[in-house]
């Protein structure tokens, strides 16, 4: 999340909500609809198999609530999980207190910028940048420093896996009316919630603000307001390529989603693997 988004924020409190897990906890049929709306599904499996193939240990950056970290841990993967939220973070803990302790070994929390990153291992064989991170920071030289924080960090020819929006199937214009969401259901509290959704127009730099409210059903009948808001920055294919370029990584792959589609326009996401250069 963006830095100086508050604590409070709807965008972090129904996070799990919004981007729901089908590895942690009970696997549901609409939850998986979502994930496929917004071109998520297969991300933890992707993200795993790669982690797997690079033995450990894993920097995650911008691990959140831990719907990537947990997945990781409890396939035999040491992660450092990374993130600037203490509100996520801590919800990163409540579910890892429900793991084997053999898998809450594996995971390092770590509350840290990833545009200042200072860990003590500096021989990480895979560092994710999971589901839209990279745009969260809405910086174009701040993106850059983050990427070559995290190159500094990875073992010669570690490997970098991230993914963004891709920003030509997105609005770049001002939305005046509030898109609502299909009602989804809060696992923290189980109840049903909508999320009223606007977006401004796309500025000079290639941000945008995202914002709007949550309304949750209470079992009392009352409406519960939780209002959010972010920004993004849009990050286009060939501005990608060269920010990766020139912070010290050689692109393997760009695909179109997790089971290694063909990139074109029309694309939901950009799902890249590099190489840390030298």
């Amino acid at each position: 999340m963006n830095k100086d988004v508050p604590e409070a924020d709807g965008s972090i409190l129904y996070y799990d909500g919004d981007y729901p897990s089908l590895e942690i906890g009970e696997a549901r049929a609409e939850d998986a609809a979502v994930l496929a709306r917004i071109g998520m599904l297969g991300d933890v499996a992707f993200y795993r198999d790669a982690a797997v193939a690079a033995g450990g240990p894993v920097l995650e950056v911008g691990c959140g609530t831990g719907r990537l970290t947990i997945p990781l841990a409890r396939a035999g993967v040491e992660v450092w999980a990374v993130d600037l939220s203490a509100a996520m973070l801590d919800q990163l803990r409540a579910k890892l207190a429900m793991e084997p302790p053999e898998v809450q070994k594996r995971v390092r929390i770590v509350q840290q910028d990833a545009t200042t990153l200072d860990l003590p291992e500096r021989g990480f064989r895979l560092a994710a940048i999971p589901f839209n991170v990279l745009m969260l920071i809405p910086d174009l030289a701040t993106e850059r420093r983050a990427l070559a924080s995290v190159a500094a960090h990875l073992a010669p020819g570690g490997r970098l896996a991230l993914d963004v929006m891709n920003p030509l199937t997105l609005p770049m214009d001002a939305e005046t009316k509030p898109s609502p969401s299909m009602p989804r259901r809060n696992p923290h509290t189980g109840n049903r919630f909508v999320k009223n959704a606007l977006v401004g127009r796309l500025d000079e730099r290639q941000c945008q603000r995202l914002y709007g409210w949550y309304d949750e059903l209470l079992p009392d009948g009352r409406i519960a307001v939780t209002e959010f808001d972010f920004t993004w920055r849009m990050i286009f294919r060939y501005e990608l390529e060269l920010m990766l370029d020139t912070t010290g990584f050689t692109i393997e792959s760009l695909a179109g989603d997790f089971e290694a589609a063909p990139w074109t326009v029309d694309s939901r996401r950009m799902v890249v693997t590099a190489r840390r250069a030298g």
